[in-house]
């Protein structure tokens, strides 16, 4: 039953894939991993590789006397007459054994006479024999149960410890240095085996490339019955203990199956010999993957990206490799998961990226790619529209769109050149030769001739119609020069011409202001008009305290139109009241949440000059304020310099209104209007903005400096801030703080950005810094 009263739950807006968001979630959840040692299995099973590929045999400078098989049958049991022990003393001392361990401890009395044998034979080899020690947690008590000789053997035999530990999961085994017992520190038998010391419980891990089967072996049986080769002893040191599979004490190592333990001590003695094995954890690893990965996000390209990826791969594989030989251990598998999570997704990130810049139907770049064509500043934008585009494609049964832009695009292309197209459907649009007019026209005319002749698609031979327009206005934007390029190309259709150049400044212009504003309701209408936000940084304190609120419009065919492209034409065509009020409430809303999580913060919006005659300013400011909920305390009206304040009654009296409101209000483009002493006695405002002409230049010129530094002190002395724009390096920026300007914002500092960009920047740091 669903009840009447429970409310729909809320969809959320699922966030935005990002650089930064493929790079955290990896790194935060493998660097949980590393810390924890999730992934100590699967590490274990990757040493365990490695250490099987390293495959090596042992020096043959230990040799293993093992209690097998045979000798328990023999016996019956491992714990036979230690007189027996006596006589393997004798035979492999005789032999030229140097020293000799017992991996046991000799606990328990067995048969009294043989335990006094074993101590005779032990008093004649003093400080040459080692029989094993060790401690461990008795149950139910916080006391330590001692591993030791029994009495009569202790005071003849040195003690070493068998200390060691199994890996979880049981995969590999590390032994101590050294061990405490008894408040004495004492030598492992692997360490003393290869001479060297190290602290109480400090762990290390043998180098288990080393195989155990290649350890010398004899067995106790074939000792006693002196069947053991002649030199097997000679110069050698022996160590002694079970060898049985029946006895229990296994490692299992990877590659190795299940070994005897006391192989482990010769394995640990070997590697101390040859190196001091490290074990420096996860993090280097994982810090390794870390900037690996952010040169995998970083890279311009698609084919950079994927040589990082590869060389990242291979140096991940290599590196455990090299660092095994120099007895380094590390935790690889949190670094590699993170390297392989960021470049799958960072690889889909650009995909995605790259489909955002293609015709989904040619795979052509589109006018998305062509507005992000840095090289369009430096040539003609060459627009050329198939005039039957649409009659073509109609007339076949099958999508034809591929095949003929195919065509068109490899007839286009002359030979040794490599030219790149850009579809927007019925038009390709590339970068043309920068030519004298009378030459652009006749290459083009030459083009037109490849096209329109002898064109067959899927068996059909068409008739092409084509018209080419050109702009050659390098100094516009690249948005701009497109839609031009497209008017030339529809004007050179409508004239019946072939090619059309947009050179000039008059008549093209105002038909492209004049299309621009048909579209503007519309645009606002569809969200095509959106609000950019620019923070405002306080000198003092170098925090950001406020943005800019900055109109753009993101038209669906035309990308990006540049606000002096719109804003003067709107307010020359009766269409600047909805526009300015649309971005005002837009960024009302949208910083209302910033302002209640930021005190301080100020939000600032331009007021376009038309507006400020209008005798319904105050109440229109009003509603706008009652439907956000905004604080007018928090909210700055930026208003233009070159308004008339002074000279207009209704003006004078919407800003005085506006001011009464709580409101502030700020003089943009301070020192390119009328300012004078009297303007600024009068004008109810709080903040006087200096005109980035002035800051620009404010280090090379001497004048723009004085200019600068009397308006702060003018501004100062009449109890106004100042704030500083279009700040583009620090050298500006450390000379306005010294001159004591107020506020700044510049491309040096934040560019433009979204609010939710504005917000998560003001989260993270809110310091200032270059952007």
């Amino acid at each position: 039953m669903i009840w009447p009263f429970r409310k729909k739950a809320k969809l959320k807006a699922k966030k935005p894939v990002t650089r930064l968001r493929i790079f955290m979630w990896p790194f935060v959840l493998c660097l949980i991993a590393t810390l924890l040692n999730a992934a100590l299995p699967l590490e274990e099973l990757f040493r365990g590789v490695r250490d099987y590929m390293h495959a090596r045999p042992a020096d043959r400078s230990i040799v293993v006397v093992g209690i097998d098989d045979r000798t328990i049958k023999h016996f019956k049991t491992s714990y036979y007459s230690r007189k027996y022990n006596s006589q393997i003393l004798d035979i492999a001392f005789g032999s030229g054994a140097k020293r000799i361990y017992f991996d046991d401890s000799f606990r328990l009395p067995l048969d009294e006479p043989g335990d006094r044998d074993f101590a005779a034979a032990l008093s004649r080899r003093s400080g040459k024999v080692f029989v094993g020690t060790n401690h461990f947690d008795s149950l139910g008590s916080d006391a330590k149960t001692v591993l030791e000789p029994i009495e009569i053997l202790r005071p003849h035999v040195g003690l070493r410890s068998m200390g060691g530990f199994k890996s979880p999961f049981q995969m590999s085994a590390q032994l101590v240095h050294a061990e405490e017992i008894r408040g004495q520190e004492v030598l492992s038998i692997s360490s003393d085996l290869a001479g060297v010391s190290g602290k109480a419980g400090e762990l290390y891990r043998p180098d288990w490339s080393i195989q155990s089967n290649s350890v010398p072996f004899v067995s106790v049986l074939d000792v006693l019955d002196r069947k053991a080769p002649a030199d097997f002893f000679a110069g050698k040191d022996v160590v002694v203990g079970v060898t049985s599979q029946s006895e229990g004490d296994l490692i299992q190592i990877i590659g190795q199956g299940w070994v005897p333990g006391v192989y482990a001590h010769v394995v640990g003695a070997q590697t101390l010999k040859e190196g001091d094995p490290i074990d420096v954890g996860g993090l280097p690893a994982l810090a390794l993957a870390a900037l690996l990965s952010i040169a995998i996000l970083r890279a311009r390209t698609r084919q950079q990206a994927n040589r990082l990826m590869l060389a990242s791969g291979v140096a991940f594989l290599a590196i455990p490799f090299a660092l095994d030989r120099l007895f380094i251990d590390s935790l690889y598998l949190p670094g590699y998961c993170m390297l392989a999570v960021v470049s799958i997704r960072s690889s889909a990130l650009r995909e995605l990226s790259e489909a955002r810049l293609r015709n989904a139907g040619t795979l052509l770049p589109n006018l998305s790619a062509l507005r992000e064509e840095l090289a369009a500043a430096n040539h003609p934008i060459v627009a050329m529209r198939i005039k039957n585009y649409a009659a073509v494609c109609a007339s076949f049964p099958d999508s034809v769109e591929t095949d003929l832009i195919t065509e068109l695009a490899r007839r286009l292309t002359l030979p040794g050149q490599t030219t790149t197209f850009y579809q927007a459907e019925g038009v390709l649009y590339w970068l043309g030769p920068t030519l004298k007019s009378t030459e652009l026209e006749e290459h083009l005319a030459g083009l037109a001739q490849l096209i329109e002749s002898h064109l067959i698609i899927q068996g059909r031979k068409l008739d092409m119609h084509v018209v080419f327009g050109v702009d050659t206005a390098l100094t516009r934007p690249v948005a701009n020069r497109i839609g031009r390029a497209l008017l030339a190309a529809d004007q050179a259709a409508a004239k019946h011409q072939l090619v059309q150049l947009n050179t000039s400044e008059n008549d093209e212009e105002s038909a492209w202001e004049l299309s621009l504003m048909s579209e503007l309701d519309e645009a606002i209408d569809a969200g095509d008009i959106w609000v950019a936000y620019q923070p405002q940084f306080d000198l003092k304190s170098d925090r950001i305290v406020g943005a800019e609120a900055l109109v753009r419009w993101l038209h669906p065919t035309r990308g990006a139109i540049s606000p002096e492209a719109f804003v003067l034409a709107a307010e020359a065509h009766n269409r600047i009241t909805r526009l300015s009020f649309y971005v005002l409430e837009q960024a009302m809303l949208a910083a209302k949440p910033l302002v209640a999580s930021n005190p301080g913060f100020r939000l600032s919006v331009n007021l376009s000059a038309v507006l400020l005659e209008s005798p319904r300013l105050p109440a229109m400011i009003v509603d706008s304020l009652t439907k956000t909920g905004f604080a007018a305390a928090s909210l700055t009206l930026e208003v233009t310099e070159s308004a008339p304040f002074s000279e207009h009654a209704v003006v004078a009296r919407n800003l005085s209104d506006i001011s009464e409101l709580g409101i502030e209000l700020s003089i943009d483009d301070y020192g390119t209007g009328n300012a004078t002493l009297d303007y600024l006695r009068s004008v109810p405002c709080h903040e006087i903005k200096i005109d980035r002409r002035f800051v620009t230049n404010l280090v090379s010129s001497a004048s723009d400096l004085l200019l600068v530094e009397s308006t702060i002190e003018l501004a100062h002395g009449l109890g106004r801030r100042v704030i500083a724009e279009g700040i583009e390096d620090p050298e500006t920026l450390e000379l306005l703080r010294a001159i004591r300007c107020d506020l700044a914002q510049g491309y040096y500092l934040a560019k433009p950005m979204r609010i939710d960009a504005l917000e998560s920047l003001l989260n993270s740091n809110n310091r200032l810094h270059a952007a």
